[in-house]
């Protein structure tokens, strides 16, 4: 039951009728208009208590800056759905790219870092992920670079090669010495590193 300050008791017709009784369905004045302006409100909590940030924490402040924070992403992700009304993006997915799109800016600052302290560089190039990258089609080009698979061996053995990811998906068995640096995918030089990143499905 909803308390109002403004309104009276005034009990007004919706305009609808019962299917069972066929008799004119009234509600309170205050219910209504509650309806009518609080929709976008209630909506926003319901986004917001999906996939919360929130966490059981002793300190008021933290709680103030994650809600606020959490009230960000939504905002952000009704801007993007408003921007973008030909993709169909769901929130919690939507959710999961801004996690990885920190993540990988969090490990290229970290290997910007490393590459400072002239740190050894590693041997091998790491293997292919099984998800596909969220990334893929930012079409960055800073981010999207390729370069050659390191094996465990020396000299001429020490750059091996891989089976093509855009060749595979057609079924066709051809391997490549080039590796896509972000998005850990082994990819031919020209038109099937150009596929991966411009295409849904290649």
């Amino acid at each position: 039951m909803r308390i109002s300050t403004i309104h009276n008791a005034t009990v007004v017709s919706t305009g609808r009728k019962d299917r069972k009784t066929n008799m004119e369905i009234k509600k309170p004045c205050a219910l209504i208009q509650y309806n009518k302006f609080m929709k976008g409100v209630d909506r926003a909590d319901q986004y917001l208590n999906y996939y919360t940030v929130l966490r059981k924490i002793a300190k008021w402040s933290k709680n103030v800056v994650l809600y606020l924070l959490n009230c960000a992403l939504f905002k952000a992700f009704c801007v993007y759905r408003t921007l973008n009304t030909n993709k169909k993006v769901k929130y919690k997915n939507f959710l999961h790219e801004v996690g990885w799109s920190w993540i990988s800016k969090f490990q290229d600052r970290s290997d910007s870092d490393s590459d400072d302290l002239q740190q050894p560089e590693k041997q091998t190039t790491p293997r292919e992920c099984k998800q596909d990258p969220p990334c893929r089609l930012s079409g960055d080009s800073r981010i999207h670079k390729l370069e050659k698979i390191v094996g465990g061996g020396e000299g001429k053995r020490k750059y091996t090669a891989r089976q093509c990811k855009v060749c595979g998906a057609h079924k066709k068995r051809s391997e490549t010495r080039y590796i896509c640096k972000f998005c850990v995918v082994p990819v031919h030089k020209g038109s099937c590193f150009e596929k991966s990143h411009s295409v849904t499905d290649y």
